[in-house]
């Protein structure tokens, strides 16, 4: 993979979303026309089917059609927002687990899945943008926010500048830092960032890159979320090879637009609950320590939040903790949004 390596040794995990870039995929897809501000070239994939038991649906927000799941469930609206490269469908498993007490949503930004992908936009400021005209389309006064990766730019910045419409903040491994990531201190030196590049052999087919994404991902197969999300996000050839929709450049401005986002965590006054992996998951020593100085940083600048703040860090998992610890990651969120399951355990002092 064309991976600086300087990439990878700073960041280990909470930067898989840099090397896999382009993994997303949705089940069956609809059957829609490609809209005029440059859909995704819309093909079925087949002997496949997707399982999860949601609504697909489209809205106009901000100048581009945005895809999004629904879940259904009553009560206030929880709103999953995903990682670089993914889309909705990588809470095909998670979300379900919310909708006794919440109308449980997941939207796919522009540039990914079936959503529009213009070739500018992906500043951070046109982000929030996007997802105030989609709240608004769909009629939504407030929200709960939880994303992972690099989502949690568009959940830092919009709590921020629209704190009335965000009741609560879920951070999967998400509150990154700009000012003290090693990746975006190159690009502000003038390093162009390189969209990320799957080897060739797990191009060849579905299988093989599948293969390839569990055993990078650390992820115990099957996962339906995942492979739903792989699903949204390559095209199939005739001769059985998959393809990358969004292009390479796509990946390019996201990462300009993390690197010069201004996020100021101090202004975050909502209840917020952030995940955070495990650094011992990282391949070597080395990385190890500097994923752990990494996230002590990015802790440390979002405590300066206040004490609604609550940190989670859940032992033994990868940057993908909602799939590869869902159990966990369900029962701490249901327990930090006052909804505790029948198996929820009560809070432990400093968990």
């Amino acid at each position: 993979m064309n991976i600086p390596p300087s990439f990878i040794a700073a960041a280990a995990s909470l930067a898989v979303y840099v090397v896999v870039g382009g993994s997303a995929l949705a089940g069956q897809q609809p059957d829609v026309a490609p809209s005029t501000s440059g859909a995704h070239e819309t093909r079925r994939t087949p002997t496949w089917t997707d399982t999860s038991p949601h609504k697909s649906g489209f809205v106009q927000a901000n100048g581009v059609r945005l895809h999004y799941l629904d879940w259904g469930g009553p009560g206030e609206t929880l709103l999953f927002l995903a990682g670089l490269g993914h889309n909705a469908h990588i809470f095909d498993d998670l979300a379900p687990e919310f909708t006794d007490r919440f109308h449980v949503l997941a939207m796919t930004r522009r540039g990914f899945g079936q959503s529009d992908c213009p070739a500018t936009g992906y500043d951070v400021a046109t982000r929030v943008a996007d997802l105030l005209g989609f709240l608004d389309a769909l009629r939504i006064k407030q929200v709960i926010l939880a994303g992972h990766s690099i989502a949690g730019d568009e959940l830092t910045a919009f709590a921020a500048a629209h704190p009335e419409r965000v009741e609560k903040l879920t951070y999967f491994d998400a509150d990154d830092d700009p000012v003290t990531d090693p990746r975006a201190r190159e690009i502000r030196a003038g390093n162009q960032p390189e969209a990320p590049e799957l080897p060739k052999q797990a191009l060849v087919s579905w299988d093989a890159l599948f293969r390839f994404l569990y055993s990078m991902l650390a992820i115990t197969p099957p996962s339906r979320a995942l492979e739903a999300s792989m699903r949204d996000s390559f095209l199939v050839h005739p001769d059985g090879s998959v393809e990358r929709r969004t292009p390479a450049n796509v990946y390019r401005e996201m990462m300009k637009g993390y690197t010069f986002a201004p996020l100021d965590y101090t202004r975050i006054k909502q209840p917020t609950l952030s995940f955070y992996s495990d650094p011992s998951t990282a391949p070597d020593p080395e990385r190890q320590k500097e994923v752990a100085a990494m996230m002590s940083s990015f802790i440390a600048r979002i405590e300066k939040s206040g004490p609604q703040i609550r940190i989670e860090r859940i032992a033994g998992s990868h940057h993908y903790m909602f799939i590869d610890h869902q159990d966990e990651v369900t029962r701490k969120m249901k327990l930090f949004l006052a909804v505790e399951s029948d198996r929820a355990e009560p809070a432990k002092p400093g968990n």
